[in-house]
């Protein structure tokens, strides 16, 4: 029934890299303070708590969610719900994918300030980024996604000796 693994294919869950954050509390005011948003059109308050540090006060949102912990991030969920990644249900790319070139090739083409697509035009070097650095990441994007249509090639490879030797038998 299912042909390509050991059961029912898992849903695609929402990445943290891939939801909108909200900007971390400011550090300044008060032991605790509460700040009004308005997000699509709805009045949200979110609580910021601050607690003392060796060298001042560190800042945390509490998190709106049934949760209710202390939170450094949070993020916009798909219906507008503001809450922390556990309450989201968020997870990282990494824990989805195996493929460390993947996500490589994603996390430099983000650096430049492209899309992270593998494969599609390169960005031009940022105005504050020396012509050496810039040199050196656009070589590390080259190779990494080298690696990946190597990896593809070799896999539609097989693929298709694998669909010729079915036809074979059938024929």
């Amino acid at each position: 029934m299912f042909p390509f693994g050991k059961g029912r294919p898992k849903k695609p869950r929402a990445t943290i890299e891939g939801t909108p954050r909200l900007a971390s509390p400011p550090h300044r005011g008060i032991a605790r303070e509460s700040v009004t948003t308005i997000i699509d059109g709805k009045e949200q308050t979110l609580e910021i708590v601050r607690q003392p540090r060796i060298h001042g006060t560190e800042a945390y949102w509490r998190c709106p969610g049934p949760c209710g912990e202390l939170r450094w991030h949070l993020y916009l969920g798909p219906d507008g719900m503001v809450a922390c990644r556990k309450c989201l249900g968020l997870i990282y790319s990494s824990n989805r994918t195996r493929n460390k070139a993947a996500l490589r090739a994603r996390r430099l083409r983000r650096k430049l300030g492209g899309l992270p697509n593998p494969f599609t035009p390169l960005p031009p070097r940022p105005k504050h980024w020396r012509c050496d650095f810039y040199g050196r990441v656009i070589a590390q994007i080259i190779a990494t996604e080298a690696v990946l249509a190597a990896r593809l090639r070799a896999m539609v490879g097989r693929r298709r000796k694998r669909h010729d030797r079915h036809r074979d038998r059938t024929a």
